[in-house]
């Protein structure tokens, strides 16, 4: 059987069945979708031709847009933990682990940049949005760089600082540097590491203790 695209143009039907596969096949067009057209002109009908599927069956798996943009972001969250507990599991003085754990991270986001811009621009339709921190896999990925800031307190390494204070001004910084290497390359002239390694000393330098 053929269904036809809000386009217009007729695309097979897939057949029942194969739920783990066809999430990940919505997923992947919803990502598309949302970039090239808009979170707010990608609508569920259009996501469904672009899977291949009826409009009714794209809600087995998501409520709505909404719940697939939520499905994004905790999928990338879920791999960034990967990449930052990996990173932790080594044996190095606090310090060495920070900036092992700060690098992992903007270097992954670096190599997925459409999911970034997807996790982190929240608000893409009207009304009230969740913050990422209501993910679970988001919490625990920020709890690494919080508990790395209290530890490097503890050991009077950082100065006396709110550990949640310390880890949302450093993400600040790091929330600025990713988007600049993703949406403004032509206006950086230094290599990737060069900046990512600044950047880190910064964050070590505006918490470092005072004498």
């Amino acid at each position: 059987m053929e269904t036809v695209t809000e386009a217009g143009s007729a695309r097979t039907r897939k057949p029942r069945g194969q739920g783990g596969s066809r999430r990940g096949e919505i997923l992947d067009a919803a990502k598309r979708l949302f970039l090239t057209e808009g979170f707010e002109h990608a609508t569920m009908r259009r996501i469904a031709a672009e899977v291949g599927v009826s409009p009714t069956a794209i809600y087995l798996h998501f409520a709505d847009k909404e719940a697939i943009l939520d499905a994004i972001a905790e999928h990338f969250f879920s791999a960034l933990l990967l990449e930052l507990e990996a990173s932790q599991e080594c044996d190095l003085p606090p310090l060495a682990r920070y900036r092992a754990g700060v690098r992992a991270y903007v270097e992954f986001a670096v190599e997925r940049p459409d999911e970034y811009r997807l996790t982190f621009q929240r608000r893409l339709s009207p009304g009230p949005r969740p913050p990422c921190h209501e993910i679970a896999v988001a919490d625990r990925s920020f709890a690494i760089l919080q508990g790395a800031v209290g530890e490097l307190a503890e050991q009077g390494i950082f100065r006396p600082v709110d550990p949640l204070l310390g880890a949302e001004a450093i993400w600040c910084a790091l929330h600025g540097l990713t988007s600049a290497l993703i949406d403004m390359p032509d206006q950086i002239s230094t290599s990737r590491e060069a900046l990512i390694e600044t950047v880190i000393d910064l964050t070590i330098g505006g918490l470092a203790k005072r004498p």
